[in-house]
């Protein structure tokens, strides 16, 4: 008995040749995707290992970034079309339709799927046309791009990538789309952005749109919103006069969740990444009068933007030398005011200012200068004052040209005329008077006097009387001198 070991049929010749890897694969038709490893780089040509059993050559211009430099090396796995099967087999990472075999192409194109190049060569009604290897085809206007496209005419001469969607009229009528490849391709771009996006990471990206309540950034196949409280440090009005449609802006995710539609809901933000304007410094000191406007008004006082950014708290008893019961009852958001800067507070980035002592900044004097010394508070000097408030005493007079916050008081009985009596009828809030400095008492209070102020005045005045009339005695002569030319009239017989 013979042993015949296993009873496996022997291998025909027909399956010996197909497992043979030097044999080419007979199968592989135009438009079908493979994929291999690149095995070797050789001047224009990369070579890839198509399972063994065969090579494909692809041009290596396709391959190149916008610097010029190759993006593949040995080695890197590659996911190509088939263009043509002949002595080598052709690939590309694109479909692209040559010669007779034209129209053909196009429709194993549409039935696969695969994307076909094809150069735009005029806009008509309703879209562009397109040129695909001498076969015309159709792109609707709203195929051309991702968005609304305003100027078709800048896409005449450009070469893109479409994809077929209808093949009718045996060829006559082809429909193709550029807006589905970007979509596909957007789409591998939000994968990869979605999976490093988080709160915190800074982005670059292109403002898609603007709305009244902020922009949409592309920050890498999705969109973005960078509100408008969130665009700048100072306030807004319109996206518009900040950034442009097509704009590269740098952006922070400040937050990102899920929609209920599962879309992600990004927060952006362009100030974040800005310094404020307390960081870069403010420009203004304690004591200065500034013009500002009004931007918000509560019931305890009004918030004057004093520069972009920067808001300061005018109480509403700084409003004016009247009792004001609500700000509104005297200002208007968006008015421009005039303000004086009583103090600022950097560590709590709070400022204090005051429209009153702004409006008394004209004849009773502005105050020192930034970085000059206020007049020294001490007894004989003499200020311009303002009537701040009525006591029953006397008088409380605000001092602009000794500083802000500086204030004295004077005695009913150190007034220009001691008897009155009805000081709330004669020295309203706000007006203007000249005072002298008495004394300043050891707790810093200030005692003044309107009498010595006039006193001191009219002996100004009595002794520019006297200069003068010296000045005028040294030069006078005799009434004959006076006279001594003077022609009178003959007296008539």
């Amino acid at each position: 008995m013979v042993d015949h070991g296993d009873d496996r049929e022997e291998p025909t010749f027909a399956e010996l040749f197909e497992a043979d890897p030097t044999t080419p694969d007979k199968h592989f038709q135009p438009g079908d995707a493979v994929s291999g490893a690149v095995v070797k780089i050789s001047g224009d040509n990369i070579f890839v290992d198509l399972s063994g059993k065969s090579e494909g050559v692809a041009d290596a211009a396709e391959f190149l970034d916008e610097a010029g430099e190759l993006t593949v090396k040995v080695g890197d796995p590659l996911e190509l079309k088939v263009v043509s099967v002949g002595d080598v087999i052709a690939l590309s990472k694109v479909l692209k339709v040559r010669g007779e075999q034209a129209l053909e192409m196009i429709r194993e194109a549409r039935a696969s799927m695969l994307p076909v190049e094809g150069r735009v060569v005029a806009v008509n009604k309703g879209g562009v046309e397109v040129d695909i290897s001498g076969v015309r085809a159709f792109c609707p206007i709203s195929q051309i791009d991702l968005g609304y496209c305003e100027n078709p005419e800048e896409h005449v001469g450009s070469r893109y990538t479409f994809r077929v969607l209808e093949v009718k009229e045996r060829g006559r009528n082809i429909v193709v789309s550029r807006r589905a490849i970007l979509e596909e391709q957007r789409a591998e771009i939000a994968e990869q952005t979605l999976a490093n996006l988080k709160p915190g990471v800074d982005l670059e990206g292109e403002v898609t749109r603007l709305a009244d309540y902020g922009a949409f950034v592309d920050i890498g196949g999705i969109d973005g919103m960078v509100h408008i409280s969130e665009m700048a440090h100072h306030r807004l009005r319109h996206p518009s006069e900040l950034v442009q449609v097509g704009q590269r802006v740098k952006v922070r995710v400040t937050d990102c969740e899920p929609r209920a539609d599962g879309r992600p809901r990004i927060a952006l933000s362009m100030k974040a990444l800005e310094p404020t304007p307390w960081e870069k410094g403010l420009g203004i000191l304690e004591g200065q009068v500034v013009r500002g406007r009004v931007a918000r008004l509560m019931d305890f006082g009004a918030f004057v933007e004093v520069i972009p950014g920067v808001e300061g708290l005018v109480h509403i008893s700084e409003i004016a030398y009247e009792r004001v019961s609500h700000p509104r009852r005297v200002l208007q958001e968006g008015q421009e005011v005039q303000v004086r800067v009583l103090s600022i507070d950097r560590e709590r980035q709070r400022i204090s200012l005051s429209i009153k002592e702004a409006e008394g900044a004209g004849a009773a004097g502005t105050g020192p200068e930034p970085g000059e010394d206020a007049p020294s508070l001490e007894a004989g000097a003499a200020f311009a004052g303002i009537v701040e408030k009525v006591l029953s005493g006397g008088l409380l007079v605000r001092l602009p040209a000794a500083g802000p916050g500086a204030r004295g008081f004077l005695p009913r009985e150190e007034l220009a005329r001691a008897g009155q009596t009805d000081l709330k009828r004669r020295y309203r809030p706000g007006k203007e008077l000249s005072v002298e400095v008495v004394a300043v008492e050891e707790d810093g209070k200030i005692r003044l006097s309107q009498k010595a102020a006039t006193e001191r005045e009219e002996r100004k005045q009595y002794r520019r009387y006297m200069d003068r009339g010296e000045k005028k005695s040294s030069g006078l002569a005799t009434f004959g001198d006076l006279f001594k030319d003077l022609k009178l009239p003959a007296k008539k017989d």
